[in-house]
């Protein structure tokens, strides 16, 4: 894997990195509230039920998205921190990385067709930028937003 880190930035830098040719987008683990209290939202309790209203805590959920509709998301989670993997096949529903030992994790990912991968443990942090494709991280800093987070330069 091939790696960079990116200097205090939010998930709006994503809107300069990801492939809109790369199909998938798959966020693991997006909590809606970051802070851990009790509010009011609309959820299906089970697959074939309707949304209630209820309070709710600590709700959270992986989700896969075309890319291009991800990126009509976006502004939705830039406050947040994110763990997100572009990925050039749908991501089986069995793939879930619990209990995949750390040192096998990108293994396995690449064998689902790993774009790249970035981590922001939250929002103005900074986030780390990583691909199996050199390529991929040599066109992000040709960007001039991804550069400028890349090597802190104004």
């Amino acid at each position: 894997m091939f790696s960079l880190m990116l200097r205090s930035c939010t998930c709006s830098v994503l809107a300069n990195i990801l492939d809109p040719a790369v199909p998938f987008v798959w966020v693991r683990g997006h909590t809606p509230q970051r802070v851990i209290q009790w509010w009011r939202t609309h959820v299906a309790l089970s697959t074939t039920g309707h949304p209630h209203d209820v309070e709710v805590r600590w709700l959270e959920f992986d989700l896969q998205l075309p890319t291009p509709r991800f990126l009509e998301l976006l502004p939705e989670f830039d406050d947040h921190g994110i763990v997100l993997f572009q990925m050039t096949r749908r991501v089986p529903d069995s793939l879930t990385l619990h209990g995949v030992p750390d040192d096998a994790i990108d293994r396995v990912l690449i064998q689902n067709g790993l774009h790249l991968r970035f981590y922001l443990p939250h929002a103005v942090e900074c986030a780390q930028l990583a691909s199996p494709h050199r390529e991929v991280l040599e066109r992000a800093l040709q960007i001039p937003e991804v550069r400028k987070l890349a090597y802190n330069t104004a």
